[in-house]
């Protein structure tokens, strides 16, 4: 499949700045919200993103794209592609079989971006259920792990001291430098996408909509942090956004962040969490939702295989783009 592939009735292109007021407006007619320059901007721009469209004529009337990730897979640092943005319009969305708009934009987007001897080896995505069978069913996604969503009660404790984090301290840099390289230590047998300061600039700092709290937290009388906890107040709710930790400070961590909630009244803590991990938070009251998230791996094209690749991955909500 080459980026000016041709079907009886779609074009396939990959998708150039030009297309970018018209991908904006599907997305808008699609999911009925906004997709704003400076968010697209946030994802794509600097060859931070790529994606396909397919158009009938010049009307483009399905966009698939992904932003760019660094991860460590198995301890050794590559790239991947976020799978964030998949729409296509209503008119034709009647159309789901190999030949439609859907099944090509996913497999040109996976056959030109994911695989060996392709630019990056590893995709993720957080699909809903439909897309997601959808997608199993058209061989272009396999199944590689679950996402849980997990809740607290808010609940105030005096165990913990934390500082607002200061992207130009230069303590606070080393703080994350050093959580950092402790969480990557310990999970260099999985894959985890990085989190060092360059990242959680761009993620939190520079998000051109969302605003994130993130806070350095240490035990009571210690100087020493033990994580990095990111998150963002969403009415009387906390959302449990990211951590940077050992996997033992993890459910501290989480504490803490229900201690957070109670000084803002929000009335919980909640968020995700790959279901793999739910041991981490074991025994701090965590309540864990039933109906799980799955998670994908393209495989439409020759790459890593699903069983390579089952169960490895540590996600929480801040993996998205959108949370």
């Amino acid at each position: 499949m080459t980026s000016s592939m041709i079907s009886s009735l779609w074009q396939v292109d990959d998708a150039k700045p030009e297309h970018q007021q018209q991908i904006r407006e599907l997305f808008k007619s699609v999911f009925k919200k906004d997709m704003s320059r400076s968010n697209w901007e946030w994802k794509y721009g600097d060859g931070r993103g790529a994606g396909v469209i397919v158009r009938t004529g010049d009307e483009v009337v399905a966009y698939f794209g992904g932003t760019e990730r660094r991860v460590l897979f198995k301890g050794e640092a590559v790239c991947s592609i976020q799978c964030g943005d998949s729409m296509v319009a209503q008119s034709h969305r009647g159309t789901l079989s190999k030949k439609g708009p859907f099944y090509l934009s996913v497999t040109a987007f996976l056959d030109r971006y994911v695989g060996f001897e392709r630019p990056y080896l590893l995709s993720y995505g957080f699909p809903n259920e439909r897309a997601m069978r959808l997608a199993e069913r058209l061989g272009m996604y396999a199944e590689v792990g679950t996402m849980a969503d997990i809740a607290w009660s808010a609940e105030s404790s005096a165990q913990f001291e934390s500082v607002v984090f200061d992207f130009e301290s230069a303590a606070h840099q080393d703080a994350v430098k050093q959580l950092w390289s402790a969480m990557a230590a310990d999970f260099a047998d999985r894959s985890i996408g990085i989190r060092d300061l360059d990242y959680l600039r761009h993620r939190y700092h520079d998000h051109p909509a969302l605003n994130y709290q993130l806070h350095l937290v240490s035990h009571k009388n210690s100087s020493t942090p033990f994580g990095l906890l990111v998150t963002r107040q969403i009415d009387d709710r906390l959302l449990l956004v990211d951590m940077v930790s050992a996997k033992n400070n993890i459910r501290d961590l989480a504490s803490f962040g229900r201690h957070l909630a109670s000084e803002l009244n929000c009335q919980d803590l909640y968020g995700w969490l790959t279901e793999v991990d739910c041991p981490l938070i074991a025994d701090t009251s965590v309540i864990i939702g039933e109906k799980p998230l799955r998670l994908p791996l393209g495989v439409y094209c020759e790459g890593l295989q699903a069983s390579e690749v089952k169960d490895s991955w540590f996600f929480m909500c801040g993996d998205s783009d959108f949370l």
